[in-house]
């Protein structure tokens, strides 16, 4: 797979040219080139039909996306060609399967493989799945004793999303406010490199010790009250399962149990996981086919999540997932609301990363070598939200509360397993001492 910007820095990687490149949002209403990366562009879930399609709707392929310009000469260029009149939308180019190789599902569908060891199904979730979804995401995940992004912050009240649905101008205060902080919380620490081994590396018993130390994040002395409306619009992630800390980027394993994980999103996922034909999925993939794929249908169960919350403008950089005991074992995400782009790559930054456009409903699992791969969202697409995510008459209140904030947002919600099947943790008494 070639870069489009092959030859046009010395200076930045691969991975980081197609995050710039996704990422830029210095002309206004100009959207970064989607025909640039050709071929290796994966969209597997559009519209058959162009008119049907969001994207298209909301201008992505626009001719005017594709000039390379300078700003001035991009503004004259759009007016000399559409001279008030409104801007063409361009033609979508056709689909392509460059590069994929089709499996069948047992339940069916067909997924994709898009990168070693990371399978794209396009469409998993029905409407009505997206939206309960959506609803459990927000109504249920952000409730205690689930860790919020803006836990460590505010002194939140349980029900932050009923009051953002009824009260949204109910004020919450930041913890600085409403507790006393001892003057060496206060005081700014100076910020320190985290090693990123991973966990499945340095084992069970160095994690431990390494959080020993850990007594939590210092909440900021800068914060100021904030409506319940304001915090939702703020809040990036919220944990499932397992705590992960983001601190020492690893997961606080001291508890005898984790917080409870759905059922209903394990039963999700587990399904997904059961359905792929991973003798198909690994038959080419000599780097992950002793990574004991043939009893994850039987004994996958995710036991820690993270539900992101992105805003419009919004991104994640390109990185790779360490944290797990076991390396291999599949991540499965679920997307929702707008669509994004998601920058695919290979171990190293320097590899050209694949674009795939992931739209409301679709799952990516990430297993095997492709749990070693760098990956970001560089890019949340403007426009992209589905109609059926328009309030309705016939919704709740909280259904209506919801919608609207998918309605500026992307969320997605990946699991994961933190222990192998079999794995016995050391008596805590042992560990600890």
């Amino acid at each position: 797979m070639s870069s489009p910007d092959a030859g046009a820095s010395t200076h930045h990687t691969a991975f980081r040219l197609a995050e710039k490149h996704f990422k830029n949002r210095a002309v206004k209403d100009k959207y970064p080139s989607l025909r640039k990366y050709g071929d290796s562009l994966v969209d597997l879930s559009r519209p058959n039909k162009q008119e049907d399609d969001e994207l298209w709707k909301a201008g992505w392929w626009s001719p005017a996306n594709d000039y390379e310009g300078s700003t001035s000469n991009w503004k004259a260029w759009v007016f000399a060609s559409y001279k008030g009149k409104e801007r063409d939308l361009g033609e979508r180019p056709h689909l392509t399967m460059s590069g994929l190789k089709e499996v069948k599902l047992g339940d069916g569908r067909v997924g994709w493989i898009v990168a070693p060891g990371c399978i794209l199904i396009p469409n998993l979730l029905s409407i009505n799945d997206q939206l309960d979804l959506l609803h459990s995401s927000l109504a249920e995940y952000t409730r205690p004793p689930n860790p919020l992004s803006l836990s460590t912050h505010y002194d939140l009240p349980p029900n932050l999303f009923e009051l953002y649905a009824t009260q949204p101008d109910h004020i919450v205060q930041p913890k600085h406010m409403t507790t006393s902080l001892s003057p060496a919380k206060e005081a700014p620490k100076a910020r320190t490199t985290i090693e990123t081994e991973p966990a499945s590396v340095i084992g069970y018993e160095e994690i431990i010790a390494r959080n020993k130390t850990w007594t939590g994040d210092t909440p900021s002395a800068k914060l100021k009250e904030r409506t319940a409306a304001q915090l939702m619009a703020e809040m990036r992630w919220a944990n499932l399962g397992w705590v992960y800390q983001w601190s020492t980027k690893s997961y606080e394993l001291s508890s005898d149990q984790p917080i409870p994980f759905p059922p209903g999103l394990a039963d999700i996922c587990k399904r997904v996981v059961d359905s792929v034909p991973w003798d198909q999925v690994f038959e080419q993939d000599s780097e992950s086919r002793s990574c004991g794929w043939e009893s994850w249908p039987e004994d996958y169960a995710p036991d820690t999540g993270i539900v992101n919350f992105y805003q419009t403008k919004d991104t994640l950089m390109g990185h790779v997932d360490r944290s797990e005991l076991d390396p291999a074992r599949p991540l499965v995400s679920l997307s929702l609301g707008h669509s994004a782009i998601l920058l695919l790559g290979s171990s190293s930054r320097h590899d050209p990363p694949r674009p795939v456009i992931l739209r409301s409903g679709d799952c990516l699992i990430m297993s095997g070598t492709g749990r070693q791969a760098y990956h970001g969202v560089p890019r949340i697409l403007e426009g992209s939200l589905p109609a059926y995510f328009t309030p309705s008459d016939k919704d709740t209140s909280t259904m209506k509360a919801a919608k609207r904030f998918i309605s500026s947002a992307r969320v997605n919600i990946n699991a994961r397993q933190v222990f192998p099947p079999g794995f016995k943790r050391p008596s805590k008494d042992a560990t600890l001492a």
